[in-house]
């Protein structure tokens, strides 16, 4: 195990704040991004510094590289006190010097301390980086006319400028203690910091951009000097760069009279320079990692006719001036296509005037995203939604100011307690979420079908444990969803839990009831699976059964679909669905008189650019939701308890789980290419020794190099046929031997075992045919067969060593090595694919250098550093802190209300009768909800209805009916402080059985360490034994003679040294495995204690939301319904069941942030 290593003093991590969109044209990638931001190490500035000409005054703007010296820049209301205090005025140029000292040794210009001097790992500032539009580079290097050149300069200028000012009033926040030492957010007097003009890209193509550096410490009202408070930068961003873009689309269109093409993303490329052609010509791409797979990849001769294909189109030279590589453009074909292009616009072309978006226009799309939704959220929308030719571009940021505050303010629901109601200065400006009526409505209607009885529970008698193939938990979670009444059934299923096996256990009592089972997933993949794991008797994607039934009442689509009664659709992978989808299944399923199973894991992938999180919502609502607590998959004990408690979203258990994958070695971080080799290097020992090893990363291009490394190393192995091979999507060779990985779903394309060829399916490819087509076997337990011709191949198919996150979910390997950036992970994209190994899962993070992007300059130099293990595994923890899956509304607002309940309570130590989230229309809708919930619960947990499979959930101890009567007038402050103490309890137990656990496998590591020693001497003497005897072997006849007696002799000593040998072993192994089998054993202990405290923190989490409401029972009409002996008991008593498998969603410690 490494030790703890000083953070080096290179970029933090790069976020792109708008997502990498691909297309292959060839293998080249068209960036959409609108703004990157990067936070800035100790020898960041000296990097910046390195771009800019020798010679260039402060009177030039950029030399003729395309680089100019730094510029100060500043925005603030108060700007006359920012440049005395700075000493320096906005547009003054600085030399690298003075950037250093005010940036890396806290002196501003005019020679004011800002601050004590900074940490060798401390954030000197950030790199925002604001990038024009591909053929808005194109225009202003291939224009051939110094005043379109100087157009774009200018309306790039503004477009940054107004961006900024943006910034400015949005984020600038610091942090600090108030006089009661609470740390509170606050305004800072402006932001200021330098800023960096380039022109071109490290590969000598037309690059506009600035790279604006945003100083770290900022002057403050009170005169003190601060940081700048990075989440609400980071939160804001965003926006910012969608603000960049409609300013520069307006501005050169009124100067150039240029159209746009559509707007996506927030960004826009010109008409007419918009053609595949022109921009792939002018987008090479010379990144760290292109250079990683240029020296690791496979070179047979299609590589290389490829690789000459490229330099003899594109071959730059980034070193020239920009009079050379003006030259150098003009060779290229689209040269003159862009020169026509050019001599033809003039000023005054404007596009038809349409109207500009309304409030409720931009909420609307705003919502077709993401179910509750921030200020900023509704700027970048409504930003990316103006006309060109509405507004000037000095009035873009009013409008759009004006329409974000009109929209929340008149359209909008506050989800989250306003701060100016609450006055509470802790929270940031982007802490307030909101939502529209439309979307409560969708979700309550979502419930309302959900809870609807139906009477469609069926005998579960034949469910029952087998040894090996399925639990008694999980049967007893089957026979709940068999005997449910509800139309719908939820099971809450954690990777690895055995949902296959269960559900496969519940059609078998389906079936006796003389049910049909369809079987319903996002993905074509897991649809398939569920037929080919025998889950249902049919299957078929969502997007596929609802194709066309959008104008069709649900009843006719249920006869489309030929639903009725004896219809159990189970629908898989749920947390990946769309409310919108989610809803319109409850819609046919009760119009069918059917019933409806959604199993998957809130915790794991949402759904894709679309509002979901109804699958934790209704699981809260069902009072017989389920949730497979056991996880099966890892073979080791405490893995699968790492795995749950990484999943958990609880901090303190991320830190548990991220410890023990550090003491395992299965965490590593450093740069980006030294994690690529290491990644890769694991990988070929895993195959090497027959395993099934998957590579997952986190972009493509990642993907596309560790899918390069790993097929030179199968071609340097024998394992490839390299003497033909056929072109693949992303400019890669696919040769006999490879593995594919398919992309997309074709109907047409059959396999032997009758389905078609799915997205995200792995195969073996058998033969290659003289027509362009192979022949692949699939990597699964079908084994199917199928010949794909080469159009798909060229279209759709890549290499499949390694995959994505979300290609990778639902698969299942011996081991899985996961890339991923450090700063650009949440949750579910660390949890996800660290559950997909068997046997082992290793995390590899990495982190960017400064220019390692498109926007980099300079040669490049691919860096290998790696980390110690502790920084590593504090990275693996704030990734595990971020949860960037879509929630209700319901579900956000009832995470926030205990929240504030807790924080208050953790402060005051009593209980607060106000609370800022009654009064309000949200707060009434939730109200309604939370009694219907309450009656819907009190009714199915009466005792008297309660099913066998729940009495064991409730309390035993002394005595149920003697508990309640003692408790039935409990207060909910006596409940939760019971509650507390009984999970303290639990923690203090476990805290005991951790320690016992870490002093076991003290010694079983030291114990392992003996063990190896011991094999390590055995190895040598078998070692010296086979060398003796090959020795006496290779001898000539007299030799042999000669030497016979003292090679028998050595042979004698070494075989009585081997059995020795082999006694030790022999005594030794038995304490081992004790050691080992105890280690297993309090693992196991520790994993029930952890559950056991959990239930009972949910359970005070429970009480707390009664007690922290202003009378909320009172309030909605309950207080008459909770007098009923039946609701007295509910009321004191929720089933420890409900809080294990529905309140998983409350955590305390998610953030209210975007």
């Amino acid at each position: 195990m490494r030790g703890k290593k000083k953070k080096t003093t290179w970029d933090i991590c790069t976020i792109v704040l708008l997502p990498v969109r691909a297309r292959g044209f060839g293998w080249i990638w068209e960036v959409d991004v609108v703004l990157t931001i990067a936070k800035l190490g100790a020898h960041s500035v000296s990097y910046y510094d390195s771009t800019v000409a020798e010679g260039i005054g402060p009177d030039n703007y950029y030399s003729e590289a395309g680089s100019a010296p730094a510029q100060v820049w500043s925005r603030s209301d108060r700007v006359a006190e920012c440049a005395a205090f700075l000493g320096v005025e906005q547009g003054q140029s600085l030399d690298g010097d003075q950037v250093k000292k005010w940036f890396n040794h806290t002196t501003a210009p005019s020679g004011n301390r800002l601050g004590q001097v900074m940490r060798e790992d401390g954030v000197r500032g950030y790199d925002l980086t604001f990038s024009a539009p591909k053929s808005v580079s194109v225009l202003w290097g291939l224009s051939g006319r110094d005043e379109v050149r100087q157009v774009v300069d200018e309306a790039h200028a503004m477009a940054v400028a107004r961006a900024l000012d943006y910034l400015e009033t949005h984020a600038s926040y610091t942090r600090r203690r108030d006089e009661n030492k609470t740390l509170i957010v606050d305004k800072t007097v402006g932001l200021s910091g330098v800023k960096y003009e380039h022109r071109t890209s490290r590969a000598g193509d037309p690059h506009v951009h600035s790279h604006v550096l945003l100083a770290n410490r900022q002057l403050c009202p009170d005169g003190q000097v601060r940081s700048v408070d990075g989440k609400s930068l980071y939160h804001e961003a965003r926006a910012a760069g969608m603000l960049y873009q409609a300013v520069l689309r307006e501005e050169l269109t009124r100067q150039l009279g240029v159209e746009w093409g559509e707007v996506t993303k927030g960004q826009a490329d010109i008409k007419g320079l918009n053609d595949p052609a022109v921009l792939t010509a002018f987008s090479t791409r010379t990144t760290e990692i292109g250079q990683w797979e240029a020296e690791n990849a496979l070179t047979t001769n299609y590589q290389l006719q490829r690789v000459a294909q490229k330099k003899t189109r594109q071959t730059k030279n980034v070193d020239a001036v920009l009079s050379d590589l003006e030259t150098q453009w003009a060779q290229q074909r689209a040269a003159q296509q862009v020169a026509q292009f050019a001599a033809g616009l003039g000023a005054g072309a404007t596009e038809e005037k349409k109207n500009l978006p309304t409030p409720e226009a931009v909420l609307t799309e705003v919502i077709a995203e993401r179910s509750t939704f921030t200020r900023a959220d509704v700027v970048e929308k409504c930003a990316e939604m103006i006309p060109v030719g509405t507004l000037s571009p000095d009035e873009i940021l009013g409008f759009v100011e004006a329409t974000a505050t009109h929209a929340l303010e008149s359209v909008a629901l506050s989800v989250t307690p306003d701060r100016a109601r609450e006055v509470d200065n802790t929270q940031r400006e982007g802490s307030q979420r909101f939502t529209t009526d439309a979307v409560i409505q969708e979700v309550n209607k979502g419930i309302d079908l959900a809870t609807t009885k139906t009477h469609n529970a069926v005998s579960a008698d034949s469910i029952v444990p087998v040894e090996g193939t399925l639990s008694p938990a999980q049967a007893e979670a089957m026979a709940a969803v068999v005997s449910s009444d509800f139309l719908a059934s939820v099971v809450v299923a954690p990777a690895g839990a055995g949902k296959t096996s269960s559900l496969k256990a519940a059609r078998q009592a389906w079936e006796h009831a003389g049910k049909t089972v369809i079987g319903l997933a996002p993905t074509g993949k897991a649809a398939d699976v569920m037929v080919g794991e025998h889950v249902a008797h049919e299957s078929s994607t969502i997007a596929r059964a609802l194709y066309g039934t959008e104008d069709l009442a649900p009843a006719q689509v249920a006869a489309r679909l030929g639903w009725n009664r004896d219809t159990v659709v189970v629908v898989d992978e749920a947390g990946m669905v769309a409310t919108p989808d989610v809803v319109r299944l409850l819609e046919i399923t009760r119009a069918a008189q059917a019933k409806i199973v959604l199993v998957g894991d809130p915790h794991q992938y949402a759904a894709v650019k679309a509002r979901s999180g109804m699958l934790a919502t209704l699981a809260y609502e069902l009072p017989d939701a389920v949730e497979l607590t056991e996880v099966f998959r890892q073979r080791d004990v405490a893995e699968r308890e790492a795995s749950i408690q990484l999943r958990s979203g609880d901090k303190d258990s991320i830190k548990r789980a991220a410890h023990w994958y550090m003491l395992q070695g299965r965490l590593e971080a450093g740069s980006t290419t030294a994690m690529l080799d290491d990644a890769l290097a694991g990988w070929t020992s895993d195959t090497a020794a027959g395993k099934d090893s998957l590579l997952v990363a986190a972009t493509g291009e990642q993907v596309q190099a560790l899918n390069a490394g790993a097929q030179k190393i199968r071609a340097d192995r024998g394992e490839l046929y390299l003497s033909e091979a056929r072109e693949l999507s992303t400019g890669q060779w696919l040769h006999a031997g490879d593995v594919l990985l398919t992309r997309k779903n074709d109907y047409d394309l059959l396999t032997s075992a009758g389905d078609v060829v799915r997205n995200g399916q792995r195969w073996r490819v058998d033969q290659l045919h003289g027509d362009g087509s192979i022949s692949a076997t699939r990597l699964d337990d079908t084994q199917a067969t199928a010949t794909i011709p080469a159009s798909y191949l060229k279209e759709s198919g890549q290499l499949g060593y390694a995959s994505t996150g979300h290609s990778a979910q639902g698969a299942t390997v011996d081991v899985a090595r996961v890339v991923a950036g450090a700063g650009q992970v949440d949750r579910a994209s660390v949890y996800v694919p660290l559950t997909r190994g068997r046997e082992g899962n290793y995390l590899y993070l990495t982190e960017s250098m400064p220019g390692d992007t498109d926007t980099g300059h300079g040669g490049v130099t691919p860096t290998k550093r790696r980390e110690g293990a502790e920084y590593a595994r504090d990275l693996l923890i704030a990734a595990a802190a971020r949860d960037g899956a879509d929630q209700t509304p319901h579900q956000v607002w009832g995470t926030a209300r205990a929240d504030w309940a807790l924080t208050r309570l953790a402060a005051s130590g009593e209980f607060i009768n106000y609370s800022p989230f009654t009064g309000t229309r949200m707060g009434e809708v939730m109200a309604e909800r939370e009694a219907q919930r309450a009656e819907r619960f009190s009714e199915f947990f009466t005792l008297t209805q309660i099913p066998p499979k729940q009495k064991s959930a409730l309390p035993s101890e002394p005595d149920v009916s003697e508990k309640c009567a003692t408790e039935v007038n409990a207060s909910p402050q006596d409940e939760v402080k019971r509650y507390q103490h009984r999970a303290g309890e639990y923690a203090a137990a476990l805290e005991q059985v951790r320690a016992q656990q870490a002093q076991a496998q003290a010694q079983l590591d030291a114990m392992a360490g003996e063990k190896t020693q011991l094999e390590s001497a055995l190895r040598e003497l078998e070692q010296k034994k086979r060398q003796v005897t090959a020795e006496s072997q290779g001898r000539g006849f007299f030799a042999k003679m000669i030497k016979r007696s003292e090679d028998e002799r050595r042979l004698d000593q070494l075989e009585a040294a081997l059995v020795a040998g082999r006694g030790e072993v022999e005594k030794f192994m038995p304490g081992y495995r004790q050691v080992e089998a105890v280690v297993s054993d309090l693992g196991v202990q520790a994993h029930k204690l952890a559950v056991q405290e959990k239930q009972a923190r949910d359970q005070a989490r429970y009480y707390l939301g009664l007690a922290a409401m202003e009378d909320p029972v009172s309030s909605v009409g309950l207080s008459e319904a909770l007098n009923k002996p039946s609701q007295k008991r509910f009321r004191s008593h929720p089933p420890q069941s409900q809080s294990q498998a529905l309140q998983y969603h409350r955590d305390q410690d998610q953030g209210l942030g975007r």
